[in-house]
C-alpha cells in the first residue's frame, strides 16, 4: 500500500511541481483528506469500503445507566493529549468485555441488544476493558507516512482526485476536467475490485457461539451480563 507521502509526489507530478516549490504539506494535505473523504463517500453507494479491525477500549467505567463508548477518550503515557479508539467506528459487528487488566482469555461477549433492557438497582458498577470488532472508516491521512488504507491501488486515485482539487482551487479547468475524468474511471475500478472481492463472503448474522437474538431473555439473578445497543452511531453499552 501507498503512504501519503506516495500520493504527494504523484501529484506534484501531475501538476507540474516535481520540487515542491509551492506543493507544501500544507497546502496538499486538507485537499488530499478532502478528496479521500470524497471517495470514500462515493464508494458507500456502490460497495463497502470500512476497513474490518478489532480495537480495545481499556479501563471503561461500566454500571447500570449507559455509557456511550463513540466519544469515549483516554489519555496515553500521562499526557493531556486524549485519544478516542471507536471514533472512526462505523459498524461493530461484536463487542466483548473482562474485568480491565485481566488475561485476554477471560473475554466474555456482551449481548447485542435492539433496546437496552432497564437494569436492577443491585448490578455493581465496575471498570472492563471493552474488545469491540467491527467496519471502521480508514484513518485520516495526518502524516507522510499515514497508509491509504482503502485500497491496495487507490495512492494513484487519490492523486487524480487531489490533482483535479487542486485545478478548482488554482483554478485550471484543463486540470479539473481532465483529472477528474481519470479519477473517476479510477474508483469506479477500485469498486468493481471491493464488489468482486466481497462476492465469495458470507455475512453473518450470528455466530454459533453467540447466537443470532438480538433480545435474549436476561438471567437477573446472575452478575456479569452487560448488552450494547447501536444508536446513532454511538455504541451505547450498561450492565444488566
Amino acid at each position: 500500500m501507498q503512504n501519503r507521502k506516495d500520493v504527494m509526489m504523484r501529484v506534484a507530478g501531475l501538476v507540474g511541481d516535481p520540487y515542491l516549490d509551492w506543493l507544501t504539506p500544507e497546502y496538499f494535505s486538507p485537499l488530499c483528506n478532502q478528496a479521500y473523504d470524497l471517495a470514500i463517500q462515493y464508494l458507500e453507494g456502490t460497495c463497502a469500503p470500512y476497513i474490518e479491525k478489532v480495537v480495545v477500549v481499556p479501563a471503561v467505567q461500566i454500571g447500570p445507566d449507559e455509557s456511550n463508548l463513540v466519544p469515549f477518550g483516554n489519555t496515553v503515557g500521562g499526557g493531556a493529549e486524549k485519544v478516542y479508539p471507536l471514533k472512526r467506528l462505523m459498524k461493530p459487528r461484536y463487542v466483548d468485555f473482562k474485568t480491565a487488566g485481566a488475561p485476554n482469555n477471560q473475554y466474555k461477549p456482551v449481548t447485542e441488544c435492539s433496546i437496552l433492557p432497564d437494569t436492577p438497582t443491585q448490578v455493581t458498577p465496575g471498570t472492563f476493558d471493552i474488545r469491540v470488532r467491527g467496519d471502521f472508516k480508514p484513518d485520516e491521512l495526518i502524516a507522510d507516512d499515514t497508509l491509504v488504507e482503502l485500497h491496495p491501488n487507490a495512492g494513484f486515485a487519490l492523486a487524480f482526485s487531489t490533482a483535479a482539487l487542486i485545478g478548482m482551487e488554482r483554478p485550471n479547468q484543463g486540470w479539473v476536467q481532465n483529472y477528474g475524468s481519470q479519477a473517476q474511471d479510477a474508483w469506479d475500478l477500485i469498486a468493481a475490485d471491493i464488489i468482486r472481492q466481497q462476492q465469495h463472503l458470507t455475512f453473518r448474522l450470528g455466530s454459533p457461539n453467540r447466537g443470532t437474538d438480538r433480545n435474549q431473555r436476561w438471567n437477573y439473578n446472575l452478575q456479569g451480563n452487560a448488552g450494547w445497543e447501536w444508536r446513532g452511531y454511538g455504541l451505547y453499552l450498561k450492565l444488566c
